[in-house]
C-alpha cells in the first residue's frame, strides 16, 4: 500500500498468507523465476523467526519431537531467502532482510556469509521509532509503543541509512509476548515509508 502511495510498483508477497510455502520445491522455482524474470528493484525477506527466538532458545529443554524438524524447516528457509537474495544481488538490484536484533538466525553461516559480501551492509532500529504499536491498557485498541529492536541487512545504501532510528527512552514500550508478537511481525507505516 505505502508503494503505491509514493508512486512505486508493488511485486508480489511471498509468504503462507498469500499462498506461498517455500517447502515445496515448486513454490521455490515460481520465486526464484519471478525473481530472475520480473527483477524487482528490492527484495524483502522476513522469514518467520519463531524458531531462532530468544524465548525458543529460554526453553530448550522444554522442546516437544517435532522442534527438530520444524527448525530445520526454518533454517531451509532462511538458506532459500539467502539464494534470492544472491539472486538479486547478481542482477545488480536490492535486497533486505530483516530478523529480530536477537534472533540466533544472524549467527547462521548463511547470514555470516552474506553479511561479509562486498556492498552489504547491516543495520540496527527499534521500530517504535517508525510508529509500531500493540495493546496496552485498553483492549482492542493499539495505544502503546513497541520498541521491537529489529536488525536489518541489504546492500541499498540509501535503505541501510532511514534503517537505525533507535528509541532514546522516552515512553513506555509494550511487551511483545504471545498474540502480541504476532500482532507486531506488521510492519507500521512508518518502517513502509522508510523503506520506500
Amino acid at each position: 500500500v505505502q508503494a503505491s502511495k509514493m508512486g512505486l510498483v508493488p511485486g508480489l508477497a511471498m509468504d503462507l498468507n498469500t499462498g506461498w510455502d517455500f517447502r515445496l520445491e515448486r513454490h521455490k522455482e515460481a520465486a526464484r523465476k519471478y525473481v530472475t524474470e520480473v527483477k524487482p528493484q528490492l527484495l524483502i525477506g522476513s522469514p518467520m523467526c519463531k524458531m531462532f527466538s530468544t524465548l525458543q532458545n529460554l526453553s530448550k529443554d522444554k522442546r516437544d519431537e517435532g522442534w527438530q524438524e520444524r527448525y530445520v524447516e526454518a533454517v531451509d528457509h532462511i538458506k532459500f531467502v539467502v539464494e534470492l537474495y544472491k539472486l538479486q544481488m547478481q542482477g545488480g538490484r536490492w535486497f533486505l532482510h530483516e530478523h529480530p536484533h536477537g534472533a540466533s538466525s544472524w549467527d547462521l553461516e548463511e547470514i555470516q556469509k552474506l553479511a561479509n559480501e562486498e556492498g552489504v551492509r547491516i543495520s540496527v532500529a527499534d521500530q517504535c521509532q517508525y510508529g509500531l504499536r500493540n495493546w496496552g491498557t485498553r483492549r482492542n485498541v493499539k495505544d502503546r509503543p513497541a520498541k521491537k529492536r529489529t536488525r536489518f541487512m541489504t546492500n541499498s545504501e540509501e535503505v541501510v541509512e532511514e534503517l537505525r532510528r533507535k528509541c532514546l527512552g522516552e515512553h513506555i514500550h509494550e511487551h511483545l509476548m504471545g498474540k502480541k508478537a504476532e500482532a507486531a511481525a506488521i510492519y507500521p507505516e512508518g518502517l513502509c515509508r522508510a523503506i520506500c
